[in-house]
Order: C-alpha cells, then structure tokens, then sequence
C-alpha cells in the first residue's frame, strides 16, 4: 500500500558552516513509535481490536508535538491519530492485515533556538554532535504489528416492530409500547433494548412491551425512541415515534428523526454505494423549515441535504453516517448515527483535515451586518479529487462560498450558525460557529 506522508512547510535557509544531520531511529534523534494489538487474533464474531501507540521521544524540550497516524490496507480506525484507538476489521477481511504508525515531528509551538526564522526551518537535536540540526520532515518514523481479523463478523440487532399507542393520550391516560426486536448472532453481549423519552416515563425502560406516561408539566408533542444495543457500540440500531400529551406545550418542538436506514448496511465486495434514507419530521414546522444534514467518517453523497441518496465509501471497513436535523434553533437540534460496512476493495484514501472556522468579529457591531469568515484545510494525498472548502449557513449569505477568507452577510438578528466543509470528493469534514447577527438589521 503506498502511503502519503504528512506534509510539513519548511523554509530553506543555507548557512555556510551549517552540518545537517538526517533523523532516523538508528540515530537516536527522532521520536521512535510502537504499536501493539489487544487482541492481535480477533475471536470469530467480533470485528475490533484494541490499538496502542507508544512514542519515545529523545527531544522532548525541542518545542515541537510528536504526531502520529495510523493506518492499514483494510479497516477502520476511531481515531487515527490517537495514542488509544480501536480498529475494526472490513466485513469481508479475513486473515493477517498489517496496521502500521507513523511518528514525525510537528511545526514548532512556540520560539526556539536563534531566529524565529531559523527556528521554523531547523531544529537543533539535543545530544547530537556540535552544529547538527535536523529538519522535521526527515523525521519520519513507522512501526507495524498483524491483527488477523476473523471469518465470521458481528452482526448487528435487528429492529422489526416498534408502536406507541395511542397517538394522541388524554389526561391521566397511558401508552402501550411495543418493541420487536433480534440479535442475529447474540453476540458480542445479550441484546438490551433502551426506551428514551424527551418528557415522562415508562413502567420498564428495557422491557419488550410496557407503558409510557405523559409528564403533567409537558405537553404537545414527544418524541419517543428505542435502541437495540448487543454490546458493540457501532452495531447500535435506533428508531423513534412522536406522541401527542396533554398540558402546556413549548414554544418551540423540537425536530424527530423517526429513523435513519442504509440499503445495502453491508456492501458487497466490488461495489462502494449504499441509499441512505432519512425520515425526520418537525412537529410544528418553527422556527424555520425542517433541514437534514448528512455526514460520514468517509464517504461521500451525492446530495447530503437529502432525505433519500447515494453514499458513495472512501474507504475499506466501517463508515458512520450521521444525520443532523435542524429546525433553526440551535438547541434544538438532534443527531442520529448508523454504520454502513464498506468493503475491502474500496480504495483507500486520506480525508482531508479541516483546521479552523473564524469570524473577525464573532459578534458583529450595530450598523454593520457583516463579517469576514475564515477557514483553512488540507488534503494530503490531493484526491481522489481537487479540494473544496465550502461556507453555508440556514440564513444568511456568502460573497463566495468556495473562499478559504471571505464575506459573510447577515440575513436575520440574533445567533445564526456558519459552517464550512472540506471536501476532496469522497470524505466531507465539517465545523461551525456561532456568529452574533446585531438588532439593528435592516434599520
């Protein structure tokens, strides 16, 4: 598997006297990383591991982070550049696959030996001899160990039947809940169901059938969900219902995502879509118009707003698509996530790193209306298309969307949310920020 190394911008500078030395493990001068698997063989029904990376560090007051990156030809990591992870095997991966860190020296944190402009292109090895230097891109070091993912995976709960009735309850009255629902392998732990409600009660939260009461104090409108869990967390399956109770309703109901499904869940090798269909409802339709947002750990959409499209995976193993639904008030809003595995024949790819989303100012001053948004973002592999950072908001507007720096105007008072994606054609990553629209709009 060829692998793309992290770029880091280094100035050139040429001193007459200047010896450089490069940094490798046998020198002794550069971060050394390790890895190591719990377990390295994966029982048969389970997908995941254990990962740990441990870092010695022979400059540890050089004024620069080690960074590390994990990766593998197949699977999927929580989080890659993490100390403390988990890798989960692709579905159809059976057998050895070699998980590998990388270790490198970060830009500088703060001033160093010399000139600030020396110290952004060099820096000075403790314990090498007299006038050596190494630069940060010459410390690259990997580690790798073999977890052997098993033949047989987990398969996640099945929710077959859930019912809430009646709709619509009368003072004093109660619900009959009714859950159905199978763990095909029981396994890795006896399948528990969960029942949440926004407002009131159950008679047994984890029963397959009980009763739900309304809370005197909230009425209008509530949103009532199960979760079928089996112990793995990424095999979590949710679906929710609304019910009508008596007694004063809020000012604002917030939106219900009733469920969130993938076609295929399990993808077959040789293919790389999944239709992703979201069912989301907002009960009073205020303050704004009901929108979904979808998002992957990799992947892509071919329309994300959506409430039925095609995710297309940008790499081999487990993908989380989460939809966020939004009525426009920010405290309202409600997020569900699934798992879609995706194949080992999937090419691998890098998703790029989104850094940063500012507004200078925040908080906008009467009589202006405007403010400049900034963001900055990176692709290290540059593909598997071009990059493209993109601002959007639910109100408002961009002088150009597609701009790392540009112009952000206000539509409506108030805190209004401004976020920008960065996407390189198949994994999207997202931030946003509060801006503080001024009272004073169109005076």
């Amino acid at each position: 598997m060829q692998r793309v190394r992290p770029r880091f911008i280094v100035l050139v500078i040429v001193f007459g006297a200047l010896a450089v030395a490069g940094c490798r493990g046998d020198d002794g001068y550069c971060p050394t990383p390790s890895v190591t698997l719990d377990p390295a063989e994966i029982p048969e029904g389970d997908n995941d591991t254990a990962v740990t990376v441990v870092v010695s560090n022979p400059n540890p007051d050089n004024g620069r982070e080690v960074l590390t990156e994990l990766y593998a030809d197949s699977g999927t990591f929580e989080d890659a550049n993490a100390l403390e992870t988990v890798y989960s095997c692709a579905h159809d991966q059976v057998g050895e696959v070699e998980i590998c860190v990388d270790a490198a020296y970060g830009p500088p944190l703060g001033p160093g030996p010399g000139s600030e402009l020396i110290a952004a292109a060099w820096q000075y090895v403790r314990g090498a001899p007299t006038g050596y230097f190494v630069r940060p891109e010459d410390c690259l070091e990997t580690s790798c160990a073999t977890v052997v993912c098993p033949e047989t995976k987990n398969q996640c709960p099945v929710i077959s039947d859930f019912s809430v009735t009646p709709e619509v309850l009368t003072t004093g009255e109660s619900a009959t809940v009714h859950v159905v629902a199978s763990d095909p392998d029981r396994n890795p732990a006896p399948l528990l169901t969960t029942l949440s409600a926004t407002a009131g009660s159950f008679g047994d939260a984890h029963a397959a059938e009980t009763t739900y009461s309304c809370d005197p104090r909230k009425g209008g409108q509530i949103e009532i969900c199960v979760l079928a869990s089996d112990g793995d967390d990424t095999c979590d399956q949710s679906r929710c219902v609304t019910v009508e109770c008596p007694g004063p309703a809020p000012d604002n109901v917030c939106p219900v995502i009733r469920d969130l499904t993938a076609t295929p869940s399990i993808i077959p090798v040789d293919e790389r879509q999944s239709l992703i269909q979201v069912d989301a409802v907002d009960p009073d339709m205020k303050p704004d118009t009901l929108r979904t947002i979808l998002s992957a750990s990799a992947g892509t959409f071919d329309d994300r707003f959506a409430s039925s499209t095609l995710f297309t995976c940008g790499a081999p193993g487990p993908a989380e698509i989460t939809v966020r639904a939004t009525d426009g008030d920010g405290d309202c809003d409600r997020e569900r996530t699934i798992t879609v595995q995706c194949p080992s024949t999937v090419a691998d790819n890098l998703c790029p790193k989104l850094y940063v989303v500012n507004a200078i100012p925040s908080e906008i001053p009467e009589g202006q209306g405007w403010t400049e948004v900034q963001t900055r973002a990176e692709d290290f592999d540059d593909g598997p298309l071009d990059l493209v950072t993109s601002f959007y908001a639910f109100r408002g507007t961009f002088e150009d969307p597609n701009a790392e720096n540009t112009i952000y105007t206000c539509e409506r008072s108030g805190l209004q949310e401004v976020c920008v994606d960065a996407f390189d054609g198949a994994c999207v990553k997202t931030l946003c920020m509060d801006v503080l629209c001024p009272q004073d709009l169109g005076q």
